[in-house]
């Protein structure tokens, strides 16, 4: 029978508990550290840093820790002690799979926060990856017309390939995690390149939603004040985002930078997500055994 921690009081964590539990492990949640001697320990995934910094000198030679953006220099020192850490969101098929869930999260944030429908409406959609993509393939099938700003021309062609308009990123550095560039049903076709054209002084007051997945400050005071005085901005990237806030909040602007979507819209699914990654690592038994 297995020992399990999990920390962190959210909703996405409580369904984890239950997950574990019903495979017969043993398993305590409470949202500090408990001495114990645990085959794993699960962090919360927006703050597994937070958490990590908090138990690093707690932890034990054996043990795994599951979660999210990890601080490397802890985990370099603690990996050399014979601990073992697993970032959910670099397994490819659960990264793809949280960016669909943190999509619907982002629209659902979009529909409370604006006072217009979507279908219809100019979207921007400021980055082409994971979330990019899914955020852009549910904004289209509710008629939204959406455009892609991006900086890497592989990410550019795909997008256009896909049918959206395109603009070329400036004067941002635009990183993500490594992952596929591609979306089921479309193919590259050099000839769609050409649909990729430059900003125009006109282009930011055209948007009626602003959704942002770029981990860098892409919309500063300039690029802000050049859009609609009723836009809405959806900040999806990690804190502390990608707006000038200080702007924003000076200007009343509807800007909102929202973390830990899944947990918050679709707590359940988001578990079973993490599940999945830690069963394939420990290959929990239905008797509670730890393979």
């Amino acid at each position: 029978m297995g020992r399990f921690l999990i920390l962190g009081k959210e909703e996405r964590q409580k369904y984890l508990f239950q997950m574990l539990c019903s495979k017969g492990q043993t398993v305590t949640y409470c949202d500090s550290w408990l001495d114990g001697g645990y085959d794993a320990v699960m962090l919360p995934v927006a703050r597994s840093a937070e958490y990590l910094e908090q138990i690093a000198d707690k932890l034990q030679a054996g043990e795994y820790v599951f979660g999210c953006n990890f601080p490397q220099e802890i985990t370099e020192q603690k990996r050399r002690q014979g601990i073992f850490f697993v970032d959910y969101m670099k397994e490819e098929g659960a990264a793809y799979t949280n960016a669909a869930v943190t999509a619907e999260g982002a629209i659902a944030e979009a529909i409370l926060a604006g006072k217009e429908v979507l279908f219809g409406r100019q979207m921007l959609v400021m980055g082409f990856g994971r979330c990019g993509q899914m955020l852009a393939k549910r904004l289209q099938a509710l008629g939204a017309k959406v455009t892609i700003y991006e900086k890497d021309p592989e990410k550019l062609a795909v997008a256009a390939a896909c049918g959206w308009d395109t603009v070329e990123a400036e004067d941002e550095t635009v990183t993500y995690e490594e992952g596929a560039v591609t979306i089921a049903n479309c193919s590259l076709e050099p000839e769609k390149e050409s649909s990729v054209r430059k900003l125009d002084a006109n282009f930011w007051g055209r948007f009626a939603y602003i959704f942002n997945t770029i981990p860098a400050l892409v919309l500063g005071e300039e690029r802000l004040s050049q859009t609609r005085h009723d836009a809405v901005f959806i900040d999806i990237a990690s804190a502390p985002g990608g707006l000038d806030y200080a702007y924003c909040a000076q200007k009343g602007m509807n800007a909102k930078l929202c973390s830990g979507l899944p947990a918050k819209y679709a707590p359940k699914s988001a578990a079973e997500l993490l599940f999945r990654v830690i069963e394939s690592y420990l290959n929990l038994s239905e008797r509670g055994d730890v393979l």
